[in-house]
């Protein structure tokens, strides 16, 4: 049963860690836009000021790059976590005296366990029995420290694409384009396009309940709508 969980969460890591080395090809390349794009706006002659429109469209789609990456980053993390916990605790050292009970082995605690409790393991009058505990502790804190590191590997992707993040919406922000607000307020046409409309959410009808794609207004002119999802 634990080989079988173990070769079935190392082919789901290896198909994690491809999508999470597509999703760092691809912020590689974000931010390589994100980088061209501030410079040509801080070498543009101010006589052209009055024609940003294709360089700000280059700093939404940096944006829109680095916030799919995170979603699909944040959707593997979620993924393989519970692939993770269940290959520890398919490793977790079982009680000695249950062992020594199946096997018909008396189980006798050690010093430091009659003195203190379950600070120490207890140990059993067999050594086979012992070194075999002793194998599984090993065993069990090998792969409870992978999957630690696994965890925060993930966990520090994520964190580096949320500053990716913030950075690009800072850079939006100081070219003059302000995020629509949509998430809880009422779908509104003259901002808004819908790609997706969801039954049974227990929000009223029509209030937008995730934002697809993020628009953006240019003073009082919509640069672009954002495309959102409502309730039915």
């Amino acid at each position: 049963m634990l080989v079988a969980q173990f070769t079935a969460l190392r082919h789901e890591v290896n198909l994690q860690t491809r999508a999470a080395r597509t999703s760092l090809e691809q912020t590689g390349e974000a931010l390589k836009q994100l980088a061209e794009t501030v410079e040509e706006l801080r070498e543009r002659p101010e006589a052209e000021d009055d024609e940003p429109a294709p360089l700000l469209k280059a700093m939404v789609d940096v944006y829109d790059n680095l916030a799919l990456a995170l979603r699909q980053v944040e959707r593997q993390r979620t993924a393989i976590d519970q692939p993770l916990a269940d290959l520890v605790e398919g490793t977790k050292v079982p009680e000695v005296g249950k062992i020594a009970e199946a096997g018909s082995i008396a189980a006798r605690p050690g010093f430091w366990w009659r003195v203190f409790g379950a600070s120490t393991r207890p140990t059993s009058q067999n050594p086979v029995l012992d070194a075999a505990v002793k194998e599984i502790e090993t065993r069990h804190q090998r792969t409870a420290d992978a999957a630690r590191l696994v965890r925060s590997s993930f966990d520090g992707l994520i964190a580096g694409y949320r500053m990716s993040l913030a950075r690009a919406d800072r850079a939006i922000e100081q070219a003059g384009l302000e995020p629509i607000a949509a998430v809880g307020e009422p779908f509104d046409p003259e901002l808004m396009e819908v790609v997706e409309v969801a039954g049974d959410t227990g929000r009223p009808a029509g209030e937008v309940i995730e934002v697809v794609r993020r628009g953006y207004l240019r003073g009082e002119v919509v640069f672009r709508y954002a495309q959102v999802k409502v309730s039915r």
